[in-house]
């Protein structure tokens, strides 16, 4: 049974040269990324390749930078859990004044004029300089949960990074084809230029028909026309990497390939069993529904053990405390206050706590059908991209003996013209017999390399 065969020359773009991983710790461009961006220009025009590409969509694609950043949140929520135990901190001061009619405990009035200020660590107003307010179930799986939310973050943002690296050959792949479309179509509107001007010569000189030499005018025209069309999809196929990249809308890219050769990312032979199994381990799908499933069990043991664990509360300040009548607070003095307090909850009598466990249950059930959902996509994307792989790679050596045979019929037919031995109409057949081989001959290669890396990217790029 074979194994996955990678070619190490073409790995080692997929694999993405230098390109970021969404699984590194300070996830975002690296410099190589922000030295290939320099280099692009506002308007004009830019030579791109393959490789190129990947390192712009690394570096500048927005939704792989949307969901680096989700998973920057999820670390930094995850860092935020952690210090739950750790105390508030509050250094202030205050200031009070009163004057007027006050009531003693007793219940006398009293006419009092008074102030007090204080400042250090908390203040007179009851603002403990170090306090703690902690929720002891929450303090356990909060940081738990929050650090599988973090996992599941990563996970995304790589998965993201697949799809994209995927999505930028393809369009480059589609570049490609454009240019290649445009190239071929000046070649036939030239074959079908002189085939025009030597009818219109021969129907002059009473040697052929002028139906002859009126039908293959119009098809000059006719592919003229699909030149103009060629070009214009050229720059639309520009556009559509353009934005891909987060490119500038006025710069045209042209791509370095003039010809493609194919390329064996994945060996399209390997079992569908076997890809499968190799996509359950390093699709980073399965990684996130993984996190994603242990986060919401977290979150359900700590509503289900809530009640039957304390909330705690304590405070510490360390303040100067001065005070006295009128506007006076010379008598001053250091002051230290400290307080604790030990409870137990329940929400709703009860009733709330296990709505809430109720909630948490169906969140847990829902993330294991997820999971279960995203297993069956993955199944589903590798054996499709498999089956396209394999097709498309059938197409190959079809489309060059179309075009072998195309040639070696236009060649055949031009000459028996020379000769004055065929017929116009035999040439219009050939001409677009070559332009339909040729075409077919390329979409092979460049359909075949698309499905590499669409195979690539549903295998979880494994290395």
């Amino acid at each position: 049974m074979r194994n996955i065969l990678f070619i190490p020359a073409v790995a080692a773009i997929c694999s993405c040269t230098n390109l970021p991983s969404a699984t590194d710790s300070n996830q975002g461009s690296t410099a190589s990324d922000y030295s290939v961006a320099s280099l692009v220009p506002a308007s004009g025009t830019f030579p791109i390749d393959l490789e190129t590409t990947l390192k712009l969509a690394a570096g500048r694609n927005l939704d792989l930078a949307i969901a680096i950043e989700k998973s920057n949140r999820a670390a930094a929520r995850a860092d935020r859990a952690m210090l739950t135990l750790v105390p508030d901190l509050a250094v202030g001061a205050s200031f009070a004044k009163q004057n007027g009619l006050l009531q003693d405990t007793l219940g006398t009035p009293v006419n009092a004029s008074r102030v007090s200020e204080s400042s250090g660590l908390g203040t007179a107003s009851g603002a403990p300089g170090l306090s703690l307010d902690l929720n002891v179930s929450r303090a356990i799986f909060a940081p738990l949960a929050t650090r599988q939310d973090r996992k599941a973050a990563v996970a995304a943002a790589e998965a993201k990074e697949h799809e994209i690296f995927a999505d930028a050959a393809a369009a480059y792949y589609e570049l490609v084809r454009a240019r290649a479309v445009l190239q071929l179509s000046r070649e036939v509107e030239a074959s079908a230029r002189k085939l025009a001007e030597s009818t219109k010569a021969f129907s002059a000189a009473g040697e052929g028909l002028e139906a002859d030499s009126e039908r293959t005018l119009a098809n000059h025209l006719l592919r003229q026309g699909q030149t103009a069309r060629a070009e214009a999809d050229l720059l639309r196929r520009s556009a559509a990497l353009a934005r891909l990249l987060h490119l500038s809308p006025s710069l045209t890219l042209i791509p370095v390939d003039k010809s493609v050769s194919p390329i064996d990312l994945v060996d399209p032979d390997e079992s569908v069993s076997r890809m499968v199994a190799t996509a359950f381990r390093f699709r980073p799908e399965t990684r996130q529904m993984q996190s994603e499933v242990a986060a919401a069990a977290n979150r359900l043991t700590e509503q289900k053990v809530k009640p039957f664990l304390p909330n705690v509360a304590a405070g510490y300040s360390n303040f100067d405390f001065g005070a006295g009548r009128g506007s006076s607070t010379e008598d001053s003095d250091n002051r230290e206050e400290v307080t604790a307090m030990i409870y137990w909850k329940l929400e709703g009598l009860g009733f709330g706590n296990a709505a809430a466990a109720r909630e948490k249950e169906a969140e847990l059930k829902l993330s294991k059908l997820n999971e279960a959902r995203a297993l069956d996509i993955i199944v589903n994307e590798v054996a499709a991209a498999r089956a396209e792989a394999h097709a498309q790679r059938t197409r190959i050596p079809l489309g060059k003996q179309a075009a072998v045979h195309a040639k070696n019929a236009y060649r055949l037919t031009t000459d028996r013209l020379q000769e004055a031995q065929g017929l116009p109409i035999e040439a219009l057949v050939s001409i677009q017999t070559l332009a339909e081989a040729k075409q077919a001959e390329v979409d092979a290669v460049l359909d075949y390399n698309i499905a590499q890396h669409r195979l690539l990217a549903a295998l979880g790029h494994p290395r």
